[in-house]
């Protein structure tokens, strides 16, 4: 596991006089707030959804191409990589098999009336044009997704045996292999071999195949990933200094499937920023990193403490705190700043409102949209966005049209800097930033054509 900002001797020796010295975690002097866990509901895994198409040759069931989709694969660091394989339901035996792919990115777009329509394909010529064959994927944020066409061939013993297409992680695409070790987290079964050698009985399925997110042990031998658990987050607020002291402790977490850990991430809501803190680690102190290649099912337990740190600021500056289930070839950096990107949080617990409510006042943004020019005539029902602040400005705070003076009106919005843009219906888009200043109101003008 690469947690990249602290060697793992050291972050060990944190989490060992963490959990073995209370006083780090309960500074004196400082209030404790407590709040319970609750399972993420629904659980939002990555997925895979594919058709086979076959036909019939001498009485025996033949499969063409399979073609799907893949989504929410978080996308790998290095050289790791996902890689299809077909998978012999008879005899277990792994083949790698290229594929057409299509890297898809949806967008959400502003209608005439400032609502957020249904997402749309960005980048539907690429698509129509590739063409090339790829072995690998690097995976994808948010709305990316991998659209793929494994197409086999007549002479292909592959397409008459296999019965399985997975989905693995190779944390080095130069040397992939595919073994007890490989994570394989994704399969789907797109082939009914019926247990027999011979293939006169098999079938090949007409309908829509919804892949599992998992273990693929074997073709007889599967798992599928679900929630279990309860957990609780405790913060000491620390009058002195005014930082957080963090603590998750959770019961019967269910094993991770292989190549994957758990990870906590404190994480705003409004600025769309979040920080993984906390090495993971069991009663012993010992660090849960691999907790995925342990024998047993459920871990009895799971720890993170974060002592008062200058990074993340105060707890009434964060919304909630997130249990994330994270692929090891893509650790998230310890302490840095992060937009929400992590789309497996399995256990959510808010920040209690006792503390919440202490947070500094927000601000206010009003935008006014004229035409033509700076102290045109006003714009009405034109669509203004507000996003950020955070990395990218990545966190849609607020959409509305304009009145009928060209006005558009954002409150409680969190402190800092923030993008601010006109989305006229037909027209280019128009863009500025605006500082949200605390108590404030903060005017910007754009001029639309």
């Amino acid at each position: 596991m690469k947690l990249r900002t602290l060697a793992v001797t050291a972050v060990s020796a944190l989490a060992l006089s963490a959990c073995g010295d209370e006083s780090t975690v309960t500074p004196q002097g400082g209030q404790a707030f407590d709040a319970s866990f609750s399972q993420v509901t629904p659980l939002r895994t990555p997925a895979i959804v594919a058709r086979a198409f076959g036909r019939s040759v001498n009485n025996a069931a033949v499969v063409d191409s399979i073609v799907g989709e893949v989504s929410l694969a978080k996308q790998l660091d290095g050289r790791a990589r996902y890689q299809f394989y077909l998978v012999n339901g008879l005899d277990s035996s792994a083949t790698p098999v290229s594929h057409r792919q299509w890297t898809i990115r949806t967008d959400t777009l502003l209608d005439a009336n400032g609502g957020l329509n249904t997402p749309v394909d960005t980048l539907p010529a690429l698509a129509q044009r590739a063409t090339a064959i790829r072995d690998f994927w690097r995976g994808a944020f948010f709305g990316g997704r991998l659209r793929f066409a494994v197409t086999l061939s007549a002479s292909d013993s592959v397409q008459q045996r296999g019965s399985w297409l997975v989905l693995t992680i190779q944390s080095d695409s130069t040397r992939s292999s595919f073994n007890d070790s490989t994570p394989r987290p994704l399969f789907i079964h797109f082939r009914d071999q019926k247990g027999t050698a011979s293939r006169d009985d098999d079938e090949i399925a007409p309908d829509t195949l919804r892949g599992r997110f998992g273990d693929f042990l074997s073709p007889s031998r599967q798992t599928t990933f679900t929630t279990s658990g309860s957990g609780t987050l405790a913060f000491w607020d620390v009058a002195k200094t005014g930082k957080p002291a963090i603590r998750v402790d959770f019961s019967g977490l269910r094993k991770p499937p292989r190549g994957y850990f758990y990870q906590p991430f404190i994480i705003d809501s409004l600025s769309g920023t979040a920080y993984a803190w906390g090495l993971t680690v069991d009663e012993a102190g010992m660090p849960l990193g691999n907790s995925d290649l342990k024998a047993d099912s459920i871990i009895p337990t799971l720890r993170a403490v974060q002592n008062p740190d200058d990074v993340i600021g105060p707890a009434e500056n964060y919304s909630r705190v997130d249990l994330i289930l994270e692929p090891k070839t893509a650790a998230p950096l310890l302490r840095t700043g992060l937009p929400i990107y992590s789309v497996m949080s399995v256990q959510r617990a808010n920040i209690p409102a006792a503390l919440r409510n202490k947070r500094v006042a927000l601000g206010t943004v009003q935008a006014i949209v004229t035409r033509g020019t700076q102290g045109g005539a006003p714009a009405p029902n034109v669509g203004v966005v507000v996003q950020g602040p955070g990395l990218n400005f990545n966190t849609l705070l607020g959409n509305r049209n304009t009145d009928s003076t060209g006005t558009a009106r954002f409150t409680n919005l969190p402190v800092g800097e923030v993008r601010v843009l006109a989305v006229p219906f037909g027209g280019s888009v128009v863009e500025t930033r605006a500082t949200v200043v605390t108590g404030q109101t903060t005017t910007v003008r754009l001029v639309v054509p």
